[in-house]
C-alpha cells in the first residue's frame, strides 16, 4: 500500500482534492484545520527556534487574519501566521500534498496517505531547475539561438 502512496497517481488526486476544498471553505468564508507534514512547508522569515520547534506535524487553525490571508494556487496553499507571545509573523507556504487531513465542524473533509519528501536547494539555478515549467522556458531558449 505505501507504493500506491508514494506514487505520483495518488499525489496527483491527493493535490487536486484539497485544491478544490480549501478553495471551496475560502469561498464560503469559514473556518477550518489543516494538518500538515512540517518538514516540507516554506516559513518566509524562517521562525527562530526560540519562539517554535514544530514536530513532525502541525495543527492550524484557519480562521480570522490567517483566513483572510489564505491562497491556494495548483500546488500550495498560502497563508500568514503569528507564532509566540510576540506573534512572530511569518507566511507559510504548505504543499498541497503536504497537508494530510481538512477539518470542519469536526467532521473530517480530505484526508491524505501521501508523505511529501523535502527538497534541499544547493543553489538558485537547483531551484529554477527543479521547476519544470522553468525547464520548458530554458529548453525554448536554448534552441533559439
Amino acid at each position: 500500500m505505501d507504493n500506491l502512496y508514494q506514487s505520483s497517481s495518488y499525489k496527483n488526486i491527493v493535490k487536486q482534492n484539497a485544491y478544490n476544498i480549501l478553495n471551496f471553505l475560502i469561498q464560503e468564508d469559514v473556518d477550518f484545520l489543516i494538518i500538515t507534514y512540517t518538514n516540507v512547508i516554506d516559513f518566509n522569515p524562517p521562525i527562530p527556534k526560540d519562539i517554535i520547534e514544530f514536530d513532525k506535524t502541525a495543527l492550524f487553525t484557519i480562521s480570522g487574519y490567517t483566513k483572510e490571508s489564505a491562497k491556494v494556487d495548483k500546488n500550495s496553499f498560502i497563508i500568514e501566521a503569528g507564532f509566540g507571545k510576540e506573534g512572530f509573523g511569518s507566511t507559510l507556504t504548505i504543499p498541497l500534498e503536504a497537508i494530510i487531513q481538512i477539518v470542519f465542524n469536526e467532521e473530517t473533509l480530505h484526508i491524505n496517505y501521501h508523505k511529501p519528501k523535502k527538497i534541499v536547494i544547493k543553489n538558485s539555478m537547483e531551484a529554477l531547475l527543479n521547476n519544470p515549467e522553468n525547464q520548458k522556458l530554458l529548453k525554448k531558449k536554448i534552441t533559439k539561438k
